[in-house]
């Protein structure tokens, strides 16, 4: 979810890529193999782990009584283990390795030299069990066969320099202006390419061709989703500098901590409000549910740390995984806590960015989600800079190496390929499989004079559905939406949507629900003493009364604070959560309660266009109050990727919607969208059209027009070879007085196109 900077007149925009990516898929059908894949579900966590001595070759005579694994630092019993070399006698199991160009970085040389290299080892190791794939990654991902054993169908794809659409570096080789675009998309592309390979059995090589390129924060925490994502599906990433000789590349056991990774913060996208403190927030959370029947596992996140009038935070979690931490310090430069955070599911700790943080622990037998990146992605010394950190980051978080300061590429690759069954396979029991938790792995060889190399540690998943559908709680929401009237306990919410294809949206649910009623018992023999819960289901139906979506949650409210439990009853509880949804029109019932009998219910129509990807488009507009700097986020982001979530982002903010678009004076109006120009999609720089945007606001009972912002051009225009353009802006809402509105969104490009939105607000 890259962040990019494109100035307009008073507004700045960004952009991130929704690549056409390869999705190979194996010539021949293979059988599943679940000896090699980490499948927590099962209460079981397999872990492969390649061991060499001091020359590099494999050690292969090693026994179960050599190893030891740790998880979180604990050592764990093996309930499996097994050589998984090829037999010496018998039939040869099939392996899949993948060659990945990242022409973006490449100069011209290397990406020629890279491709000689790649041709040579196709025609030395295809075979019919030596599956491959070529993809090139050129700003967007193109030319994927399918896993084949044949050469020339590989060499088709290898043989010929691809240009890309955006670049990396200049001719001169400092930053382009599409840099970041250009390092998002690289690292979307491996991801989906890891993805692509989760079904085929035994351990997957992805070969990555590369040189590199430095990291942001932001960035960070892409590459520990994809080495989560690598991790789970059982793909090891092999990068290979295409450099060749190059300086300052420590061996593998020399790296011990991890460098500064963060760029400076971003320029902000509301430029009259970059540095104004941030109000005091209600408390938040971010849904652990996920939705069933009508979409994909887009649950949202879980508890999130929250401002108090005192200063201190308190904590929201999910039930999905959780545990409760003490309170905290405030991390705005008003002293308040953060708001919004994403967190993932049932992660009970207290998070923050600034540096007044106090108190607060990490969930007992994991890990802290704030340090995610922490856990999966290896530390690196400081000698590990620039482009090839992000290298080491890969190989290592995932169990494969880096190829560096070698002018052959041939025998790098040989050396690669030979890894493709010189593995043990390592099994034990997680003490704790809490669904949404990440846990750091750490094999050790009692052996002298050997490296283990073996991949960093796992993330779990979450259930599609965080209540039980016979639960008591789950049929009383059931019989609450059921009901025509409203519940007792007050609340408002939101439903804007963004495309994701075609015939896919993603609908950001964001609820406010009053908290006057919470009950807050005593737990005795905890940290956390003084609990409150608030369930919630949520389902969108129909015109013929059927499930189109459907998620459920717990947020757990802990706090060790009377006072900060008694404040959390005078502020709304923030709540968001997505789900995906076809095109339609369809009615979204949400119920939620907080015990003792006491119910909410709130109903709102949700109206989803159908899409053409080949025309102009725009998305639902998300109203909000508040934003925070992506920057400040830290291993909070991580969470979010980590999940899949798709937090509203613009230009180096994180745009928060809210359920309750009415505003006082004192309320900071602003609004996300996204703009879907497909001619931009194309690469073609002559065919990029002009844009601009024009926002009205109405009075909503007599249609009069109350400000109008003309035409606005976008300038400079965004890259090509990015068709979605995500905005943040403030309201034109300057001297309205109090009343009913609605702020109306067009957009038009010079090829005579429209699209428009509308959204409805409040003035108090």
């Amino acid at each position: 979810m890259k962040v990019r900077a494109i100035g307009f007149a008073m507004i700045a925009l960004s952009c991130w890529l929704h690549a056409q990516q390869a999705q190979p898929a194996q010539e021949q059908p293979a059988a599943p193999d679940s000896g090699v894949l980490i499948r927590t579900e099962t209460n079981l966590v397999l872990v492969d782990a390649i061991v060499t001595d001091k020359k590099g070759a494999y050690v292969a005579d090693l026994k179960e009584k050599d190893f030891k694994v740790f998880e979180d630092g604990k050592e764990q019993p093996l309930k499996s283990f097994s050589f998984e070399a090829d037999p010496v006698s018998g039939t040869e199991r099939t392996h899949y390795l993948a060659l990945m160009f990242d022409n973006a970085s490449m100069s011209t040389g290397d990406q020629m030299r890279a491709r000689q290299a790649a041709a040579k080892f196709i025609d030395g190791n295809a075979g019919p069990n030596r599956m491959m794939t070529v993809v090139n990654s050129s700003g967007i991902a193109s030319g994927g066969q399918e896993f084949t054993a044949d050469p020339a169908k590989l060499k088709a794809i290898v043989n010929g320099l691809q240009t890309p659409l955006i670049r990396t570096t200049d001719p001169n080789g400092k930053p382009s202006m599409s840099a970041d675009l250009a390092i998002h998309s690289t690292l979307d592309n491996i991801r989906t390419l890891a993805k692509s390979m989760s079904g085929l059995p035994g351990r997957k090589i992805l070969v990555w061709f590369t040189a590199g390129f430095p990291l942001n924060s932001e960035e960070v925490s892409e590459v520990t989703a994809i080495v989560s994502d690598c991790n789970r599906d059982n793909v090891a990433i092999y990068p290979v500098d295409v450099r060749g000789v190059v300086t300052g590349a420590p061996s593998l056991r020399n790296r011990l901590e991890l460098p500064p990774l963060f760029a400076p913060p971003a320029m902000s996208v509301f430029r009259t409000v970059a540095f104004v403190p941030n109000p005091p927030f209600a408390p938040q959370a971010r849904g652990g549910g996920a939705p069933a029947g009508g979409g994909s596992n887009m649950g949202g996140h879980g508890g999130e740390t929250s401002s108090a009038p005192s200063g201190r935070g308190s904590t929201s979690t999910s039930t999905s995984s959780g545990s409760k931490s003490g309170t905290q310090s405030g991390t705005t430069s008003t002293g308040r806590g953060p708001t919004g955070a994403a967190l993932p599911a049932g992660a009970g700790v207290v998070c923050g960015a600034g540096p007044a943080m106090a108190g607060g622990s990490a969930s007992p037998g994991g890990v802290s989600p704030c340090n995610a990146n922490r856990v999966l992605i290896p530390q690196l010394p400081s000698s590990v800079v620039g482009n090839q950190q992000v290298m080491y980051q890969l190989a290592d978080g995932t169990g494969g190496f880096v190829i560096h300061d070698d002018n052959d590429i041939l025998a790098a690759l040989d050396k690669i390929g030979k890894e493709q069954n010189q593995y043990y396979l390592l099994g034990y029991t997680p003490p704790d499989a809490k669904p949404g938790s990440c846990h750091e792995i750490k094999v050790k060889v009692d052996r002298g004079g050997v490296e283990v190399r073996a991949r960093s540690g796992y993330c779990s998943a979450k259930p599609l559905d965080v209540l039980s559908s016979t639960s008591p709680v789950t049929k009383g929401l059931e019989a609450e939406i059921a009901d025509a009237k409203p519940g007792k306990i007050g609340g408002g919410m939101r439903a804007p949507f963004f495309y994701t294809g075609p015939n896919v949206a993603r609908v950001n649910l964001a609820m406010d629900i009053a908290t006057d009623q919470l009950k807050f018992e005593k737990k005795k023999g905890e940290k956390n003493d003084l609990h409150s819960q608030v369930d919630i289901l949520g389902i969108a139906y129909t015109q013929q009364g059927t499930v189109a979506a459907r998620f459920s949650d717990t947020v757990n409210l802990d706090y060790t604070d009377k006072d900060d439990a008694d404040a959390a009853k005078r502020l709304p509880l923030h709540y968001e959560n997505q789900f995906d949804i076809a095109p339609g029109k369809y009615t979204l019932k949400v119920a939620y309660s907080e015990g003792n009998g006491s119910y909410g219910r709130l109903e709102i129509p949700l109206d989803v266009s159908s899409y053409a990807s080949d025309t102009l488009g725009v998305s639902a507009l998300a109203l909000s109050k508040q934003y925070r700097k992506v920057s400040e986020l830290g291993g909070l982001l991580d969470v979010a990727m980590l999940e899949d979530k798709k937090p509203l982002i613009a230009n180096g903010l994180e745009i928060v919607p809210t359920g309750t678009p009415t505003y006082s004076k004192e309320d900071l109006a602003i609004f996300y969208v996204e703009m879907y120009e497909p001619l931009l999609a194309s690469g073609d720089a002559s065919k990029a059209p002009q844009l601009g945007i024009r926002m009205r606001v109405l009075d909503r009972k007599t249609g009069e027009q109350k400000s109008d912002t003309g035409l606005l051009a976008l300038s400079p225009a965004p890259p090509v070879g990015e068709a979605t353009i995500p905005m943040g802006s403030k309201l034109p809402v300057s001297g309205l007085p109090p009343g009913e509105y609605t702020l109306e969104f067009t957009v038009a490009d010079s090829a005579n196109r429209t699209a428009q939105r509308t959204a409805d607000f409040d003035i108090q």
